[in-house]
């Protein structure tokens, strides 16, 4: 199973709603869909229809990764999502000492779940180079770095370029949130376009329609399937999609006739 890493320098880039539209929209393409929140603000789950006061997550059993699997909750969208959960101080500093001090921890949890080929985990990071960071690069994950199509987000790009952040392994990039009624807005996207194409994936124009979905507890392709964000969203997992099963085929071993003559 791939592993999509969803993460960003900064914070407020709209990171956590593209994440669970994208994984909606991943699922609709026919791939099965676990995603699962790294970030202790415990938000992605207002994107499934979450209750307010239900305190579960997979975060409280980080002694016990291999009881990861049990805790999946289904959504009404199809999608199956791991809450980070309501937890403590010490727990969530437990949490991220098994990150950054076992190689095989994320692996112990999600073991029997990478081992599904037809299915894509979504992971969502907090801003900055967390400890999750590193844990999802020994699994294998590929990262998605999420910027603004504005001033601040530019000024990173060379550091995401320079290996700051994301290590060596250099991410794949979406501007969100573009607006092209705004000078500065087509410029930064006009230049990032220019500076890195091959690592640019995807644009997302600036669209009401997905903070509205937010209110609903609901993606933007229930709210309004019909809408720009919908669009946009949708062709970004229709990339992510065609490169996940691009690797899938460069990463198969060849058949046995083959491999003998090689």
């Amino acid at each position: 199973m791939p592993v999509l890493a969803f993460s960003s320098p900064k914070g407020g880039v709209g990171k956590t709603t593209l994440t669970a539209n994208v994984a909606v929209a991943l699922h609709q393409l026919g791939w099965g869909v676990l995603v699962i929140d790294f970030d202790v603000q415990n938000s992605l789950r207002l994107h499934f229809g979450m209750a307010l006061d239900d305190e579960r997550g997979y975060v409280a059993f980080a002694d016990e990764p291999e009881e990861w699997p049990n805790l999946a909750m289904p959504t009404n969208s199809g999608v199956f999502f791991l809450p980070y959960g309501q937890v403590t101080e010490e727990q969530r500093l437990r949490f991220e000492r098994h990150l950054t001090d076992e190689p095989d921890y994320l692996m112990r949890g999600l073991g029997s779940i990478l081992e599904r080929p037809d299915w894509v985990v979504l992971a969502d990071l907090p801003p900055g180079p967390v400890p999750a960071l590193r844990g999802l690069d020994r699994i294998g994950a590929t990262h998605v770095a999420v910027l603004l199509a504005d001033a601040t987000s530019l000024s990173l790009l060379p550091l995401i370029e320079r290996g700051h952040f994301y290590g060596a392994r250099r991410p794949l990039v979406v501007l969100n949130q573009v607006d092209p009624r705004r000078q500065l807005s087509r410029s930064v996207t006009d230049f990032v376009s220019g500076r890195i194409p091959d690592h640019l994936i995807g644009e997302i124009y600036r669209d009401e329609a997905v903070a509205e979905a937010i209110g609903w507890q609901r993606s933007v392709f229930e709210q309004a399937p019909a809408s720009v964000g919908a669009r946009d969203i949708k062709h970004l997992a229709e990339v992510l999609s065609s490169r996940l099963k691009q690797e899938a085929r460069n990463s198969a071993p060849l058949p046995p006739a083959i491999e003998a003559h090689r």
